[in-house]
């Protein structure tokens, strides 16, 4: 009997590195004893959540609605489940990188697309000073370490963070990459949009020694080349995405090929044989 696949999120988190190595993606490795993709390095993500989905979060999502975000990710879902892709790859992020891609709420400002602005991005700057630094002393880095721990207790929803803290996710800042749904004949299979984003400032990973158990900055070249020698264990939508990143030299050049992408469905096969 064929499993159904399980809808995910995954994000790739990109800043421009240190040296003359070009552009580097966050990824983080996932925990020995995980059910799925043990010792793996992989992006950020896991399953989209119903309350990812829920209608009524759209006012929480700066500059992409429902519809625009059903558009997207090529017209076949329902317009709230398909922007809960978004939401659930802003919130994988949160959970296990300790990075929140958001907006304050700043003046009674709009984020919606509609309104006047997105207001302040979480982690930067603000009257001179850095805010909401995750992995930083000050009392915005202190609150969103906080929320984190209340989040990862069950505390508190991510939903009802975002509600209370007066936030807006960047959705804006999203770009649909990729689609990869697990071959038929695996006992366990996902359905995974891939999203890159550029890392904000002022703020550092930090994973969350639950699910993940290390994190690195590392450039698509050198983690495929690190694959290749056996010592960076890659699952296969990872080294295909990590490949097509390796064409980039610059964060803005890949955000910008991206968004001029027609994204297809991968599924691969396998054919067995007698």
């Amino acid at each position: 009997m064929t499993v159904v696949p399980r809808e995910a999120s995954s994000l790739m988190l990109l800043r421009e590195g240190p040296g003359p190595g070009g552009l580097e993606v966050l990824m983080v490795e996932r925990h020995a004893n995980s059910a799925f993709a043990g010792g793996m390095y992989v992006f950020p993500g896991g399953m989209v959540d119903e309350e990812d989905c829920d209608p009524g979060f759209a006012r929480h999502c700066a500059g992409l609605d429902p519809r625009q975000a059903a558009d997207i990710l090529g017209g076949s879902l329902p317009p709230p489940r398909a922007l809960g892709f978004f939401v659930a790859a802003v919130r994988e992020l949160f959970e296990e990188a300790g990075i929140l891609l958001a907006y304050e709420n700043a003046g009674g400002r709009q984020a919606n697309g509609r309104g006047e602005g997105p207001g302040r991005r979480v982690g930067e700057a603000r009257e001179g000073r850095a805010e909401g630094l995750v992995s930083c002393e000050g009392e915005e880095g202190g609150r969103l370490a906080a929320l984190r721990s209340r989040l990862s207790a069950g505390g508190i929803t991510f939903h009802k963070m975002v509600e209370e803290e007066g936030l807006r996710l960047a959705l804006d800042r999203l770009v649909y990459f990729a689609h990869w749904v697990t071959p038929e004949i695996m006992p366990m299979r996902y359905d995974t949009r891939f999203f890159l984003a550029p890392a904000p400032t002022g703020q550092h990973p930090l994973h969350d020694e639950a699910e993940t158990s290390s994190h690195l900055w590392i450039s698509p070249r050198e983690a495929l080349e690190t694959c290749r020698e056996g010592r960076f264990p890659l699952l296969p939508p990872t080294v295909a995405n990590l490949w097509e990143l390796s064409q980039y030299a610059t964060v803005g050049e890949a955000l910008a090929a991206a968004r001029e992408k027609e994204v297809s469905t991968v599924c691969p096969r396998f054919d067995i044989k007698d």
